[in-house]
């Protein structure tokens, strides 16, 4: 499987069909901020929102290609 670098501004919590929508942060000077205020979720690309369904993890990018 190749490293997926897609940026996924708008997820869902708890689960794949789950209807609660969140923003994810794209900036990396909000990440420690949102990790800390969401330390027990878990993320999904919704399938209400015509994801795939799968968990979502946050990532920070140090250098861009």
């Amino acid at each position: 499987m190749r490293d997926d670098r897609r940026q996924i501004q708008t997820a869902v919590l708890g689960s794949g069909d789950s209807d609660e929508p969140l923003t994810l942060p794209l900036e990396a000077i909000e990440l420690d901020a949102f990790r800390r205020r969401h330390e027990h979720d878990t993320f999904w690309c919704g399938l209400l929102l015509g994801g795939f369904g799968d968990q979502l993890t946050t990532k920070l990018y140090t250098d861009l290609l």
